[in-house]
């Protein structure tokens, strides 16, 4: 056998150190991407490629890889090394499983909400169709389940059942796939994950457990979590514990000890101050703003890499907004802002507008919802609607239904 380093330097203690084992027989390797002195070099593999290798990082790996396993790990691993930087991976050759591409980890990632029949059942029709939608409003990546897709209220088969058809209804798309995994202790959040990293997604995204009393049993929940799977996990902030909040200096142990644990969705208060700790730090990959887009312009300024929170309704407007920063238009940044949070306090003001909206825009064809039934008098509607042409200007028509 000979050895590929992926990093000029094989000693460098930098990022996420990826060797990979190969056959003398493949083929050479192709590089598509450098920071500073390190290349990065991703191995061509064949489908026919011949027996198992191995990939091992800055630690000790516990198993040896098939030709597939590894190339799903290099995958993660590349995205959530630091010395890709900007280098795009589009070019890179797979066997089925979608590359990922640096930039798939920032942009607008909506929280998909669960539709439901009339009768209480999960409609997974109109879950695979808000997958559609979402293509066409051009957001960057998929979340589910989280708080906004009533993960509470599902049972497992359920959520397993969501996660196959969402994997499927994403496949040929561009959109990053993040699959949530939390579950109450530690034995359940692996047993979840075990089952969503199979489906290979893009990415997976947990809150903290509601088991435990310390901050070790948030350490042992997401160290177990990164011994599950190499593919970038975004810790989401907000505490299960009552008093026991997701310290920044635990998520900063944790992402210098598991490069891929260095993604954050962040919005616990001081929201802004926790934002400002983890931005720019050496070992912390992305931060997500939060909070359904109420602090979004604001975030922006303080470097945030997008958005993850559940607005399906106004997918298209959240994109748009974001192309405004990124082209440094901070006058459109505000005014669509504004017109946003006038929907957003909406929906506060009148409990089951949001179920209105998904319904009235056409991505669900029920408002029906589990343990709540909200009926809408006219004068609420009416107040819901006015607002709604406040963005009139940057809707866009839903595709057909197939």
């Amino acid at each position: 056998m000979t050895r590929e380093k992926s990093l000029t330097d094989e000693a460098a203690d930098k990022g996420f150190l990826l060797r990979v084992y190969r056959g003398d027989s493949w083929p050479a390797s192709s590089r598509y991407g450098t920071s500073g002195s390190d290349t990065v070099t991703l191995i061509r593999i064949p489908v026919n490629a011949g027996p198992v290798y191995s990939c091992v990082s800055d630690r000790p790996m516990r198993k040896t890889y098939t030709r597939r396993d590894s190339l799903k790990l290099m995958g993660s691993a590349l995205v959530g090394s630091q010395v890709v930087g900007s280098a795009s991976l589009s070019a890179a050759p797979t066997t089925g499983v979608r590359a990922v591409r640096d930039e798939d980890m920032r942009g607008i990632f909506v929280i998909l909400s669960t539709p439901y029949t009339e009768s209480g059942a999960v409609d997974y029709d109109d879950l695979a169709f808000q997958v559609e939608w979402l293509d066409h409003a051009g957001v960057h990546g998929l979340v589910w389940p989280q708080n906004s897709s009533d993960y509470t209220r599902l049972t497992t088969d359920e959520i397993k059942r969501g996660m196959e058809v969402l994997t499927r209804a994403n496949q040929g798309r561009s959109m990053t796939l993040v699959l949530g995994v939390q579950q109450d202790s530690t034995p359940e959040l692996v047993k979840l994950a075990t089952f969503a990293e199979a489906l290979e997604p893009d990415m997976m995204i947990a809150m903290p457990p509601k088991v435990g009393s310390t901050l070790d049993d948030y350490r042992e929940y997401y160290s177990a979590l990164a011994e599950v799977t190499m593919r970038p996990i975004m810790i989401q902030t907000t505490p299960n514990l009552p008093g026991l909040v997701v310290e920044t200096d635990l998520i900063l142990e944790l992402a210098a000890r598991y490069p891929h644990l260095g993604y954050v969705k962040e919005e616990w208060q001081p929201v802004f101050e926790r934002i400002s700790a983890l931005v720019g730090q050496p070992q912390i990959q992305r931060v997500y703003s939060a909070m359904r887009g109420r602090y979004f312009a604001y975030d922006l300024r303080l470097g945030v890499d997008g958005l993850v929170s559940g607005m399906a309704m106004y997918a298209e407007v959240f994109v748009r907004m974001w192309t405004a920063s990124r082209a440094g238009d901070w006058d459109e940044v505000r005014d669509i802002h504004g017109k946003l949070l006038v929907m957003l306090t909406c929906e506060t003001e009148i409990p089951g507008a949001g179920r209105y909206l998904l319904q009235r825009r056409g991505i669900f064809k029920s408002r029906a919802q589990r343990g709540r039934d909200y009926s809408l008098s006219a004068v609420q509607i009416a107040e819901i609607e006015h607002n709604l042409k406040g963005l009139e200007p940057y809707l866009v028509p839903m595709p057909a239904r197939g």
